[in-house]
Parts: structure tokens; C-alpha cells; sequence
């Protein structure tokens, strides 16, 4: 039998997990922006992404070490460059510029690895997956946003 009081302590316990794990984010979200991060360049001499479920995802890397892993793991052998950029300047400057919703993934292939989504919040509100959609069902429409 279930009990009102170990219901309202459940909903409770689940409010307090959710705010904490914001917090943690929005912390990580600040470290990551005041940090410098290495990316790879890709073939072609852009910045290194790839693309998943209709997101482009740029490849940011805490230090050379675990740049090193990746490629290695990528089977991309020999010497390849990167670029050092602010990691406020990938949010805010860089993920804009790309065509489509774009976030950057960190240390991905990692233990530590971690998202950074096109959602507002993350990146600016005119490069968050919601507005490159809206602007894509409006352009298709010949609306102007």
C-alpha cells in the first residue's frame, strides 16, 4: 500500500535531485566557458565535428592527452593540428556561425565526457535547436521571424 506522506517524500526527493543536478550543470556550464579548450582540425582544416540526430557536434578537448585518445580511437593517425579557443567563444561566437543547431562535445570518448546542447541557456537563443526549427518551418512557409 502506498502512503500519501512516502508520495509527497518521493516528489520532495526528486525536486531536490533536479535543482542539484541544474546547479551542477550551470556550474560545469560557467567552468566551461571560462576554460580554453584544444580542436582538432578536421581534413578539410575547419574545426573537427561530426554530425548526430540532426545536430552538429564540434569536438572540444580538455587537454592534449585525451585530444591524443580520441584520434587515436578515430584511427586518425599522425600529426594533426588543433586550434585553443575560449570556451565561451565556442557557445557564443562559434556554434552560432555553423548552419543548424550546434553543440560541442568535450573529451568526448572519455570517462569524463560531457554534452553541451543547442538549447537555450547553453548557446544563444537565435542558435538553440527550437529557433533553427522554428526559422526553418517559417522559411518554408515564407514567413520572416
Amino acid at each position: 500500500m502506498v502512503r500519501l506522506a512516502d508520495l509527497v517524500a518521493s516528489e520532495h526527493m526528486a525536486a531536490e535531485v533536479s535543482t542539484t543536478s541544474r546547479q551542477r550543470f550551470q556550474d560545469f556550464l560557467a567552468e566551461f566557458r571560462a576554460s580554453v579548450v584544444l580542436v582538432p582540425f578536421d581534413d578539410s582544416g575547419g574545426l573537427f565535428s561530426t554530425r548526430l540526430g540532426g545536430i552538429r557536434w564540434i569536438m572540444a578537448f580538455s587537454n592534449e592527452e585525451t585530444l591524443s585518445r580520441f584520434l587515436l580511437m578515430q584511427h586518425l593517425y599522425g600529426e594533426r593540428g588543433y586550434r585553443a579557443v575560449l570556451g565561451a567563444r565556442l557557445l557564443d561566437a562559434v556554434a552560432p556561425a555553423v548552419p543548424g543547431p550546434c553543440g560541442i562535445a568535450l573529451d568526448a570518448g572519455s570517462e569524463d565526457g560531457s554534452i553541451l546542447p543547442p538549447v537555450a541557456g547553453v548557446v544563444p537563443e537565435q542558435a538553440t535547436v527550437e529557433q533553427r526549427l522554428r526559422s526553418k518551418v517559417n522559411g518554408s512557409r515564407g514567413v520572416s521571424a
